[in-house]
């Protein structure tokens, strides 16, 4: 989703411009199509009223943190908006911008003031279909000035081109900035491919473009460990590397790599991954089970045919779960294997003095989750 106008075509800062991802549709129109369906694709869009997830309907488009304290959204013909109150008192009142989250299990939201971007108090949690403070914001206040940096956005679009600081708040080019995860992330700005093939139609070889699956295990790692590897140490600018490079040449891990103990699973599905004996014993990547193409949300019956390419019947690696009535080991590998956890770091209050809960994410630690797996086999024999 291309948010530069005019002639001021996007540019990576080594130089190669971008061709924005309508441009891929004439060549890979079902490609397109689907990816366009993923939250991936899905995770950073211009606010809209298709596009926010959460209800503007009145009593329920509001989050009331306290007797005193309440944010209320707003639809308005002018665009959508977040109003704090402090009582009966307008303290603040900000513009939905950008949404963060393609709505799956949330969304946040971004406004722009004078180049710069930063998140709204109110957010979207999907599992109730409310909306909730934000994560990491007190809920003693209503704040309206956390910035957001360009390691935030590195994550959730394409591209933004970074400006001047101005103290320690960080600007962008609006004019310069590609939202979602988009074709061009993972196969590098392609406005000389698009225009040479353009010029060239039958050349089927294709040229000034990078195909993942032609790089290297550790390249292909690399270019998912980006944003799925949790807190980075940067020493190198935000959106500078580009698919193919290798990632510790441009930031290091914060956390250590060999204990699970210190790896949360809302951010660091990569690190999990890396410890887990499928990841050790195999040549297996991300894209050994994800179709980054593809949006396969959910659709824990087809992740698990992909658990069974190599934990097949009649094995030794097959699942020593015996039978049961109702139970189908091919149909849910990951439900037992790789269960939702709460994250240690994200957390969520929906209501008036609510109690902080943690957001559950799906752990890519595979292994054997005794408690999980009893809860789950609860489920099949009720």
């Amino acid at each position: 989703m291309c948010e530069g106008t005019g002639d001021s075509r996007v540019t990576h800062p080594s130089g190669l411009q971008f061709a924005g991802s309508e441009s891929c549709i004439a060549c890979h129109a079902d490609i397109s199509e689907r990816h366009a369906q993923t939250p991936h694709y899905l995770t950073s869009q211009p606010a809209t009223a298709e596009s926010v997830k959460g209800s503007f309907e009145p009593s329920h488009n509001l989050v009331e943190l306290n007797d005193r304290l309440r944010i209320v959204m707003e639809k308005t013909p002018e665009g959508l908006y977040q109003r704090g109150i402090v009582s009966d008192s307008t303290v603040e009142r900000r513009p939905f911008d950008i949404t963060i989250g393609s709505g799956r299990q949330g969304q946040s939201y971004l406004y722009w003031h004078e180049d710069a971007l930063y998140q709204l108090p109110a957010s979207y949690y999907a599992p109730d279909s409310v909306w909730t403070n934000s994560p990491g914001f007190p809920a003693d206040q209503i704040v309206f000035n956390r910035p957001i940096t360009s390691r935030c956005l590195e994550c959730h679009s394409t591209f933004f081109k970074m400006g001047r600081a101005v103290g320690e708040i960080e600007t962008f080019d609006p004019k310069q900035v590609l939202l979602g995860v988009d074709c061009e992330r993972c196969h590098g700005p392609a406005a000389k491919h698009v225009t040479f093939h353009g010029e060239n139609p039958d050349v089927k070889d294709p040229k000034y473009v990078i195909n993942p699956a032609r790089l290297t295990r550790s390249q292909r790692l690399d270019n998912c460990a980006l944003c799925h590897s949790g807190i980075r140490n940067n020493f190198m600018p935000s959106f500078t590397y580009m698919v193919g490079d290798r990632l510790d040449d441009f930031s290091t891990p914060a956390y250590e790599a060999d204990s699970a103990a210190t790896l949360d699973v809302h951010g660091n599905q990569f690190g999990l991954l890396t410890l887990s004996k499928c990841f050790r014993m195999t040549d297996m990547d991300c894209s050994t089970c994800h179709d980054v193409h593809s949006r396969e949300t959910g659709n824990l019956q087809l992740f698990s045919t992909r658990c069974m390419s190599c934990h097949t019947p009649d094995t030794e690696h097959f699942c020593k779960q015996e039978t049961m009535p109702g139970l189908a080991l091919e149909n849910n590998c990951i439900d037992c294997h790789m269960p939702k956890l709460p994250s240690r770091q994200v957390f969520v209050q929906s209501g008036n003095h609510a109690t902080r809960t943690p957001f559950f994410v799906r752990t890519h630690l595979i292994g054997t989750y005794k408690a999980q797996i009893e809860k789950f086999l609860e489920g099949i024999s009720n």
